[in-house]
């Protein structure tokens, strides 16, 4: 059975992705995927960030995050692997006992957690529009392409709405008069922050 490094090294070869740019979508540091890749969990921080980048990497590959993440369980916890993490020192921080230590790593992990929930809430999502460009000349319909977060909406003119797939990317296709028209593109995630974008264009003919 393949492992959660094979099965994400071959979803992101399938679609073209460099470990490079699949770290700038994922905002995952290189070498942290080279290690899943590789199945070398003893790289990761700790099994808490290995499953939250086994998530992530799996939404943005459009793989089922809860499967992988099971299959990491599986794995990790199998000591006669090869694959096998290696043991690390026991860790203690004066005035705090070994029955309070995980209370408190597991304190600061949360406070971790809500740090970047919170970001999440405050960031509007980006919004990247591919075609067409600005002061194009077309023929209608038109398409609109870009990438946006994978958990917003895509509004264009207010009266086409269209979702991203589980890497962001988005397509629409719109009819519109011959003329000039401004079309006013917004993306908004599920916390409501809004990211819009205005591109002129031409329409010659229908």
């Amino acid at each position: 059975m393949k492992t959660v490094g094979q099965i994400i090294r071959a979803a992101r070869q399938q679609r073209s992705f460099s470990v490079e740019q699949l770290s700038h979508l994922t905002k995952i540091d290189a070498k942290y995927i080279d290690a899943i890749e590789s199945d070398h969990y003893f790289n990761l921080p700790s099994e808490t960030f290995a499953k939250g980048f086994i998530r992530n990497l799996s939404q943005r590959l459009g793989l089922n995050p809860d499967e992988l993440v099971a299959i990491y369980r599986r794995d990790y916890r199998q000591p006669d692997r090869a694959r096998k993490t290696r043991s690390h020192p026991k860790i203690s921080i004066p005035g705090i006992s070994s029955q309070v230590l995980p209370f408190f790593l597991g304190g600061i992990v949360f406070i971790i957690y809500l740090i970047f929930q919170f970001r999440a809430i405050l960031t509007p999502p980006k919004l990247e529009i591919s075609r067409p460009a600005s002061a194009s000349v077309l023929v209608s319909p038109i398409e609109i392409e870009g990438n946006t977060a994978i958990d917003a909406t895509v509004y264009v003119n207010e009266d086409t709405q269209v979702k991203p797939d589980s890497t962001g990317h988005f397509l629409a296709r719109i009819n519109l008069p011959v003329g000039q028209t401004i079309l006013e593109i917004k993306s908004i995630n599920r916390f409501s922050r809004t990211s819009s974008q205005n591109i002129s264009v031409t329409i010659i003919s229908k």
